[in-house]
């Protein structure tokens, strides 16, 4: 057998694919060739696959063909394509002879496949998957891009309308990475715009340190000199690009930062990008960001936001059946690869099926394409002859299945002491949500050593077993690791390798990530603030940013249930150590207050005692001096004698002042006035001084005989406690003033109550309410005008 390498093809043509010839017994079959009675740019030969016959002596392994009269001399060593499968499964070899019998007419015999990759193995089956699952595509893979024709040409036409800003928005899990990358960048390389194909495209995404980014992805210099200087540069340096193209993807990253001590770089970082956009460089740039984070964009970086809205974007939201189809079928057709009958529409209808109201606008969710992606790379591996099955995508558990069952497969790989380990693994790759800043839970990138310290636990698991879910989970691309290289300069040496989750879609889509996210938010979120204090004190050696207290308590506490990163590990200690170091300096100090206190508190018992002793006295003596007035007035005026002896008892209960107080309570009783049911705030009495008014905390202000000390008359109307009460000069008017912000002028000459309950029984023939009773009959007594009240 000869092999011959081809440089170029023609344009137009297409390699076929390799396939495998077992499993192909009965399929037609064809192949082309040179017989001497064909025409002279050859002709088709037609047979039917037969047996694979096993290798005997020296002679390997063949494919029997049948039916294969039209395969004769002229064909040899060429391909023979099965129709089913549209796959090459070997190379026509001979054919047989006819005995005198005329047996053996027809049959042909085949060099399979497996041989043919025996003998040269560059010709090895290879896994040319046209589908990028939870990835991203990129400039290597536009030609599998698919269905999405109208967005691109909204983003170029942003760029040909000479906008320098471009900011697409969209949210998390719509392509918005594979849109930029594959393609924009693939329309704008075959000259989609006037001179685009001579635009240099570089891509970069915030990380840690967008400046740097921007540096290491093809612009040395952004950070001293400024963004659009080092695109000046650039462009002097290699004359044969006219333009810069600075994709910043995943711009969102830039505002989940401050967590970590970022708020200078990235204050200075926005600036840079707003004065690049203004400079004369020949610069454009697209911003690639989740919707999502539209306030934190228009909080923190008002003026770069003003000057991407000429430019904004938004992805379009849906798509339809067409453009599912095309995203399906188009990429398997361009590498051989087909499905079985009905299989395309099924995916479609169950893609659908993810959005509730699919039914009446037959579109799916944007955001359905990382578990479309991803069904149809796990349907690729199990293809068949070529083929995309229904078995095998019920195998997969279909499209809203497929994510849980490709993550889990990765678990069940794990022994059942490795678990706990995956589980903080994938938690640590996860930025908590910050609903009072409105932030989701995202992915985020985590330092693999910084990794492996926080995947071990509170018991220290073995390096090895750690070591083993991060190769298991790396090899089913659950997650990613990479180590950040300076393009400019390959000679450096390698960067720190990070690790991070494939794509947002696990956080949204995975309920069992979506569990343990919930379980560990506590932990991440004090981890995630820590780490940011820890930063600032690095950065200062403030030993006011050193933790204590509850806070110190807390991350002790922490230190006991989980294994920590060295770095916070040894932020503790020095917190601890700090905290420590205070105590014994409190404790000093206090001793040295506490006998000071001490001290002050003797000199002030001292001061006090002679302080009371003297009030003590001085009320004794003005207890003895009243005590005696009232003993001298007990005959002529007893009531003041009475008041005397209480404010001597009360000054200091002295012998003298209890004397005169039981002296006084031995008098006959004045008069008492009872009626109200509590506090009396108002008493007042006529210009003739026959007649007493009281109000008080009662409603009710009574009318008093001051001769008889009975109740005049009762008068009702206030709601709340009455203030005061007053007579008008010549007595007839009685004024009241309440709590329920009214004041009321009453009749004071009404007549004795029961010539009013007399008027009332003559005139109306009907029983008195309680209240009228309680107004007018104060003592229940009987009248004799109505003797049944």
């Amino acid at each position: 057998m000869a092999v011959l390498h081809l440089s170029s093809t023609s344009a137009g043509t297409r390699s076929l694919l390799l396939g495998s010839a077992a499993g192909c017994r009965g399929h037609q079959v064809r192949s082309f060739g040179f017989p001497a009675q064909a025409p002279p740019d050859g002709h088709f030969g037609f047979g039917v696959a037969g047996d694979l016959l096993p290798a005997v002596g020296d002679r390997g392994p063949h494919l029997q063909l049948t039916a294969a009269n039209d395969l004769t001399t002229g064909f040899s060593g060429g391909p023979v394509l099965d129709e089913v499968t549209g796959l090459v499964i070997g190379m026509l070899t001979e054919i047989t002879a006819p005995d005198e019998y005329d047996r053996g007419q027809g049959i042909a015999y085949v060099t399979p496949t497996q041989v043919l990759r025996e003998i040269l193995p560059e010709l090895a089956e290879q896994e040319v998957c046209p589908y990028r699952g939870l990835e991203s595509f990129t400039e290597d893979q536009a030609r599998w891009f698919e269905g999405r024709q109208d967005a691109v040409r909204q983003v170029v036409s942003n760029l040909a309308g000479q906008r320098r800003m471009t900011l697409l928005l969209g949210p998390s899990g719509s392509g918005k990475s594979s849109l930029i990358r594959a393609g924009v960048l693939r329309a704008l390389a075959a000259g989609e715009l006037p001179g685009s194909d001579r635009w240099l495209p570089i891509v970069a995404r915030p990380r840690q340190d967008l400046s740097a980014e921007i540096e290491r992805a093809g612009l040395p210099g952004a950070i001293t000199h400024g963004i659009g200087a080092a695109a000046t540069r650039r462009l002097a340096a290699e004359p044969t690009h006219e333009r810069i193209l600075l994709i910043i993807d995943q711009f969102e990253e830039l505002f989940t930062q401050n967590a970590n001590g970022y708020q200078h770089n990235r204050t200075a970082v926005l600036d840079q990008i707003v004065a690049a956009v203004d400079s004369l460089a020949k610069l454009s740039v697209i911003l690639v960001m989740r919707d999502d984070f539209y306030p934190q964009l228009a909080a923190l970086a008002p003026r770069l936001l003003e000057k991407a809205m000429p430019g904004l974007l938004n992805m379009p939201g849906v798509l339809n059946r067409q453009d599912l189809h095309d995203i399906i079928v188009l990429p398997a057709g361009d590498v051989g690869l087909h499905f079985q009958p009905g299989l395309p529409e099924q995916i479609i209808t169950d893609v659908l099926a993810t959005n509730p109201e699919a039914a009446t606008t037959r579109q799916a969710p944007v955001t359905a394409l990382p578990l479309l992606e991803l069904t149809l790379s796990q349907l690729w591996p199990r293809r068949q002859d070529g083929y995309l099955t229904h078995e095998a995508y019920r195998r997969i558990g279909a499209v809203s299945g497929s994510l849980t069952t490709w993550c889990d497969s990765a678990l069940n790989e794990l022994a059942p002491v490795q678990r706990p380990i995956a589980q903080r693994i994938l938690t640590s790759l996860v930025h908590p949500a910050d609903p009072g800043r409105h932030i989701p839970a995202v992915r985020a990138q985590v330092p693999l050593h910084e990794l492996r310290d926080l995947a071990a636990g509170p018991d220290d698991a073995p390096d090895g077993d750690i070591d083993t879910v991060i190769a298991a989970l790396t090899r089913h691309r659950i997650i990613t690791t990479q180590t950040q290289r300076n393009p400019q300069r390959p000679d450096a040496p390698p960067g720190e390798p990070v690790a991070e989750l494939i794509h947002d879609a696990l956080i949204r889509d995975w309920g069992a990530l979506r569990e343990w996210i919930s379980q560990d938010h506590r932990f991440q979120e004090w981890l995630n603030r820590t780490r940011a204090q820890r930063a600032r004190w690095a950065a200062r050696t403030d030993p006011g940013d050193l933790l204590g207290g509850t806070a110190l308590a807390e991350g002790l506490e922490w230190s006991r249930r989980r294994h920590l990163p060295g770095d916070i590990t040894a932020f503790l200690t020095a917190s601890k150590q700090r905290q420590q170091s205070v105590i014994r300096h409190s404790r000093r100090l206090n001793l040295i207050l506490v006998g000071l206190l001490v001290l002050a508190l003797l000199a002030a018992a001292g001061a006090i005692w002679q302080w009371r002793t003297t009030i003590t006295q001085r009320q004794a003596a003005q207890s003895r001096q009243l005590a005696g007035q009232s003993e001298r007035l007990f005959g002529t005026s007893p009531e003041l004698a009475s008041l005397l002896a209480v404010q001597a008892y009360r000054s200091s209960p002295t012998p003298e002042s209890i004397a005169s107080l039981r002296t006084a309570a031995a008098l006959p009783l004045h008069r008492r006035l009872a009626g109200h049911t509590s506090d009396v705030f108002s008493v007042a009495f006529s210009p003739d001084g026959r007649t007493l008014a009281t109000a008080g905390r009662d409603p009710i202000v009574r009318l008093w005989d001051v001769s008889t000390g009975k109740t005049d008359a009762t008068l009702m109307g206030h709601t709340d406690e009455v203030w005061s009460v007053a007579f008008s000069p010549d007595g007839r008017t009685l004024a009241t003033g309440s709590k329920d912000k009214t004041a009321r002028l009453w009749d004071a000459t009404l007549p004795h109550p029961s010539e009013a309950i007399k008027k009332i029984c003559r005139s109306v023939n009907r029983d008195l309410t309680p209240e009228e009773r309680a107004a007018y009959l104060p003592d229940q007594s009987v009248d004799p005008v109505c003797p049944t009240k």
